[in-house]
C-alpha cells in the first residue's frame, strides 16, 4: 500500500482519520470523521498497524462526527484484539448522541467511558496501581 496508513491531516469529514501519540505510558488514538459501515475495515487495519505494546490504550472519539453500530463493533474488536481482557482500554466520548448510542449498546459494561483525556489517564493509572 502506497502512502500512509492513515491521514491525520485529512479534511474530508466523510472519511475516517486516525492519529496516535503517547500520553505517558499509554497510547492515545484520536479518531476523526466517521466511524461507520464502510470505514470499519480501514479502522481495524489502521489501528492494527499503529498499535504498540504499552500499559494501556485510549481511543479518543471526541472528533468523530458520526458513529454507528458497526463503528461500535470496531471498539469491541480493538478490545478483543489488543486489550485481551486486561482492562487497559478506555474510550473518550463527549457527544451526547454518541453517549446515548453507547448506553443503548451497553458499551460501558465492556469498556470504561470517559469525558476527557485527563479522566482517561486517571482511570488507567488507578488500574495500574491495583495490579
Amino acid at each position: 500500500m502506497k502512502g500512509p496508513a492513515y491521514n491525520p491531516k485529512g479534511k474530508d469529514r466523510e472519511q475516517l482519520h486516525i492519529s496516535e501519540t503517547s500520553v505517558g505510558a499509554y497510547q492515545h488514538f484520536m479518531l476523526s470523521g466517521k466511524l461507520t459501515y464502510g470505514n470499519d475495515g480501514k479502522a481495524k487495519e489502521w489501528l492494527g498497524r499503529l498499535v504498540k505494546p504499552c500499559e494501556g490504550y485510549i481511543l479518543d472519539l471526541t472528533e468523530l462526527t458520526l458513529i454507528d453500530s458497526t463503528g461500535l463493533g470496531v471498539l469491541i474488536y480493538f478490545k478483543k484484539s489488543f486489550d485481551k481482557g486486561q482492562g487497559r482500554l478506555v474510550v473518550i466520548l463527549r457527544d451526547e448522541l454518541m453517549k446515548e448510542l453507547a448506553a443503548i449498546a451497553k458499551l460501558h459494561l465492556v469498556i470504561p467511558l470517559c469525558s476527557d483525556l485527563e479522566e482517561a489517564v486517571r482511570l488507567l493509572d488507578s488500574k495500574r496501581q491495583e495490579e
